[in-house]
């Protein structure tokens, strides 16, 4: 998976939280780098983008293609293209239009950060291709330019991904030795966690939680650390103050502890609060949805997910799918089942868990 690390983890938690039995791309940085379009009008690179946002490859792929044919924003729409291959598995095919990116932007580029940007992901591309020595040899030269912190928990996540945890950790402690976040701790526990070393990631988590509180985000940040620890309790008494100094983040987070502490009506209280909030409605119908599941009343589920899906929310929408595949299985509907989850590994081919759950199905 080629990951956002520009973005704050918070959107990356929150699709996690919200699955079932799903751990999750955001786009990164794509509106914002090369020279814009000339007329007001949105040209084929912006529609591109708009079209990858929303999950719609094809559409996606076709602007982009467009935007070369017609010269503009040239290296971005490589970048295009290659994300688009990278989201659909298709790493080979990425990694040629990440370089392709890259040698347009040494003709035209000045943009420093968009070059890095790109080299990002095909230094991730690299790794997944199972081409290690050219990853290593892109984080390490990105470990020089502007973004050190991110080039090593790359890398160590590179590192982690082989099972070479003594690299892994030499490079996380580079990250935290220097950048002690919240953000930083949790990024490095969910790596280690994908990779089957919780136990080494709950050091990291164990750490931060020594950081001073001073904010609504640091007891959401608290409250989220607890969780992944299991310790409930103290997950739900930090989320609930954070809840109560404003944070929707811990709103969501919130419900899904009581969740798993089969409360089911003080979760439903909890997401019923965001429903008339748009920016988080479609989290609100997705709780809601695990709340009607957690008590066996399917029917409700699947009407909760057709609202969360209407609303067309990118961050969400994926866990909404997932989770009505679950929903048929508990029915027992399993032809649904496996109808809705082709489906699903057609639009989210990167989707580890949703692959083994389509294995699952093929042999009902």
């Amino acid at each position: 998976m080629i990951p956002n690390t520009e973005k704050t983890g918070k959107n990356r938690i929150r699709r996690r939280i919200c699955l079932v039995v799903l751990g999750v791309l955001a786009v990164c940085m794509l509106g914002g780098c090369g020279k814009r379009e000339e007329s007001g009008l949105q040209g084929a690179y912006e529609k591109g983008v708009a079209a990858l946002e929303s999950g719609d490859y094809e559409t996606a792929m076709m602007q982009f293609k467009t935007a070369i044919d017609q010269d503009s924003r040239k290296a971005e729409a490589y970048r295009g293209e290659g994300i688009v291959y990278a989201k659909q598995g298709e790493y080979a095919s990425a990694v040629t239009m990440f370089e392709r990116s890259i040698d347009t932007w040494k003709r035209d580029g000045e943009d420093k950060a968009f070059k890095e940007d790109v080299q990002y992901y095909l230094a991730e591309a690299y790794a997944e291709c199972g081409r290690q020595e050219e990853a290593l040899a892109l984080y390490t030269e990105l470990a020089d330019g502007l973004t050190p912190d991110r080039a090593y928990l790359m890398r160590g996540k590179a590192y982690a991904s082989w099972q070479d945890l003594d690299n892994a950790t030499a490079d996380f402690d580079r990250v935290i030795a220097q950048t002690p976040s919240y953000e930083n701790c949790i990024q490095i526990y969910e790596i280690l966690a994908d990779a089957n070393r919780e136990a080494d990631g709950a050091a990291y988590l164990s750490y931060a939680l020594e950081h001073k509180i001073s904010n609504n985000e640091d007891y959401y940040n608290q409250g989220l650390i607890y969780y992944y620890l299991g310790n409930y309790e103290e997950a739900r008494k930090n989320l609930q103050t954070a809840a109560d100094m404003g944070s929707l983040d811990a709103v969501i987070l919130l419900g899904k502890v009581c969740i798993d502490n089969n409360d089911t009506a003080a979760a439903r209280e909890a997401y019923q609060k965001l429903v008339n909030d748009e920016e988080n409605r479609a989290a609100a119908y997705n709780g809601l949805a695990l709340c009607d599941m957690a008590d066996g009343d399917y029917d409700a589920a699947l009407l909760d997910i057709s609202k969360g899906i209407a609303e067309n929310d990118p961050g969400v929408t994926e866990s909404l799918l997932f989770n009505e595949v679950v929903i048929y299985e508990r029915m027992l509907d399993f032809d649904m089942a496996k109808q809705k989850m082709q489906a699903f590994v057609e639009k989210y081919p990167e989707n580890t868990a949703a692959q083994r759950e389509n294995l699952f199905l093929a042999n009902r």
